[in-house]
């Protein structure tokens, strides 16, 4: 119920939108849409805690949809109606640095700014390329399951390839997230340990060949914190919804982290409950079951669910 602009919440659902709300062609079904309003007939809050940029979203859940969204792994926070509530900002000079290094390292990145996803590289031609050196390594893997994970990426909304990164980092772009993509496992994992040494970031992934570069206080659990509080729910009153390491974060700040069925070791491992998967719609089947408080059916428990 909204009193005032006040949404009297007994309860708040923190979705994930990649593996999670939506199905394995990048829509969200309209199933989980439907549950999505019955949750909040119920007087539930619940919102969009994902990745991927703002502008994205909105063009993902439409107009239909007037939730809160978390959005690249809490850099933004908007809520009902769109209202800005909060920004984590890269510092640029330091976002550069990293940008530069990923370039000697000759690895696909996209920088995430306000409007856009920029990247000097033309991601579809880099990636096959690399695809291929894989292949030709690894000849048992499969190309098929490879290629769509990346195709999933080059689905968002706003991706521009630009000359270099001055065309980048300009007084004019925010900076919110660096995501790197790729088939080389190895020297993603090298990345990685290069980046991570840098006390002023944070790193995460939302898949085995992605990390996802924020500024040192961002990330998904610190903006469902705030969104909560700003609402009066406590911890033991909040849901997260997810399948990846990035969700991590939120599933430590919520009494309750609900696993999709596809979801990632990693996130399995501390979730409390489990639902069914991505394609199954498995957000749905979850909020109904809270709805009819008979989420203590999707416990978890040593064996599944």
């Amino acid at each position: 119920m909204l009193l005032g602009g006040f949404c009297l919440a007994k309860k708040m659902i923190a979705i994930d939108l990649d593996g999670t709300l939506l199905n394995t062609e990048s829509q969200i079904p309209e199933e989980n849409k439907a549950a999505i309003k019955r949750a909040i007939d119920a007087d539930m809050l619940v919102s969009i805690s994902t990745g991927r940029a703002t502008f994205d979203v909105k063009s993902l859940v439409g107009d239909d949809l007037d939730i809160p969204i978390i959005a690249s792994n809490g850099g933004t926070i908007h809520d009902v109606g769109y209202k800005l509530l909060n920004t984590i900002t890269f510092e640029k000079e330091l976002a550069k640095e990293i940008a530069t290094f990923l370039i000697e390292q000759d690895i696909y990145f996209e920088v995430y700014t306000e409007t856009e996803l920029l990247s000097p590289y033309n991601g579809e031609e880099k990636l096959q390329a690399e695809l291929d050196k894989v292949m030709s390594a690894n000849p048992d893997e499969s190309l098929e399951k490879l290629w769509v994970g990346a195709m999933s990426q080059f689905k968002q909304s706003g991706i521009r390839f630009v000359p270099n990164i001055d065309h980048i980092f300009t007084d004019e772009n925010t900076i919110f997230k660096i995501l790197v993509f790729s088939f080389d496992l190895q020297n993603l994992a090298k990345v990685y340990k290069a980046i991570s040494q840098n006390t002023k970031i944070a790193v995460t992934s939302s898949g085995e060949h992605i990390l996802e570069i924020l500024p040192e206080k961002s990330g998904k659990g610190y903006a469902v914190t705030m969104l909560a509080e700003k609402y009066g729910i406590q911890k033991e009153d909040i849901y997260a919804v997810g399948d990846s390491p990035n969700d991590i974060s939120m599933f430590e700040v919520a009494g309750n982290g609900v696993a999709m069925k596809n979801a990632m070791t990693e996130l399995m491992e501390i979730a409390t409950h489990v639902t069914k998967t991505n394609d199954e719609l498995g957000v749905a089947y979850f909020i109904d079951k809270l709805i009819a408080g008979e989420q203590e059916e999707l416990r978890r428990i040593e064996e599944g669910v």
